[in-house]
């Protein structure tokens, strides 16, 4: 998420997001009081917004923590995206997860390598879809933005 926030090249606008494994004091409080598995559900539930993008990394595609987040970002109206490994486990086959990236390796490094290949591959087509909307507001509408 730092890359969103601090972009790496000159040009690309800093965009809004949040790691939700960054604030450990909510890490911990959600661990203990309610269960690990609830850890980013809980935050998804405080932040998540329609049109938001729940992105969630799982080295085996089974963290269940990951999974009930989806499943809470599902019902809140997020589109939801998955980089899982080995054969892309519960993640690939879950209904709420709009996309899965799959890095089909039982090699550990591997799968985070393409994995964080995959991410900066989606830094990119972010920021190439956003470039190609004229960040002036239209005269009719000023919350609305034409497509060059």
């Amino acid at each position: 998420m730092t890359e969103l926030i601090n972009p790496p090249f000159p040009g690309w606008p800093p965009l809004p997001a949040i790691a939700l494994t960054n604030d450990i004091a909510v890490v911990t409080a959600v661990g203990n009081d309610v269960g690990f598995d609830n850890i980013y559900a809980r935050q998804v539930i405080a932040f998540g917004h329609p049109g938001d993008i729940a992105l969630g990394i799982s080295t085996s595609g089974n963290s269940t923590n990951v999974l009930v987040s989806f499943e809470q970002a599902k019902k809140q109206g997020l589109l939801t995206v998955g980089l899982a490994g080995y054969d892309g486990g519960k993640t690939m086959r879950s209904p709420a997860v709009d996309f899965c990236i799959l890095s089909p390796s039982d090699h550990i490094p591997r799968i985070q390598e393409a994995q964080a290949t995959a991410y900066h591959a989606l830094l990119e087509v972010i920021h190439a879809f956003l470039g190609a909307i004229d960040p002036t507001p239209t005269k009719e509408n000023p919350n609305e933005h034409e497509i060059r």
